[in-house]
């Protein structure tokens, strides 16, 4: 078991980190698939200064055990899927169902296989526009690196916007302004 007790992983820990979940699965059984949204594209993308205390899995886009997973990633010295408290001094793994997040239909986007471990995210318009309902100064700055890197055209993620429903539809419409702004 590792040593994870710094709260907040750049790109290297995170790749540390899942190269461990991947040894802790082992080589037998079916492939392992977790879809990272939220931070993880800017972390794993290579945004200088760029860190988090979690990588957020999209469970909908994932195929994996509950159990082998859970196992895997304590084994790699994070928490699991924490649905009250958060320990202060752990990064963790956490599960997203669709509800107060929203990110649009998506084919899954290969970032990194890693043994039976396969690390998929959403179409880049996906994750900017899932950024768009809470839009707080990171978000921001996430969306901002984003359409540099992988110069996203602003039709694009209003496609994708348009497949959101209630308070996030309505706030993620309202921000699309940001888009213009940080062009």
């Amino acid at each position: 078991m590792s040593d994870h007790s710094t709260i907040s992983f750049d790109r290297d820990r995170w790749l540390r980190a899942l190269e461990e979940i991947a040894i802790a699965l082992g080589k037998d059984g079916d492939p392992v698939e977790i879809c990272l949204i939220g931070s993880a594209a800017c972390i794993l993308g290579g945004m200088a200064g760029r860190s988090s205390v979690d990588l957020d899995v999209w469970k909908p886009s994932s195929r994996y055990d509950t159990l082998e997973l859970k196992k895997a990633v304590e084994n790699a010295g994070l928490v699991f899927n924490p649905v009250s408290e958060i320990e202060p001094d752990r990064s963790y793994i956490q599960i997203v169902e669709p509800g107060i997040v929203q990110v649009g239909t998506f084919d899954p986007v290969l970032i990194e296989r890693m043994g039976r471990l396969r690390i998929t995210r959403p179409p880049i318009e996906n994750i900017i526009a899932a950024k768009l309902p809470r839009c707080s100064d990171k978000d921001l700055e996430d969306i901002a690196y984003l359409r540099k890197k992988y110069a996203i055209a602003v039709e694009s993620v209003e496609t994708v916007v348009r497949e959101f429903t209630g308070s996030a539809a309505e706030n993620a419409k309202e921000n699309l302004i940001y888009l213009h702004i940080l062009q």
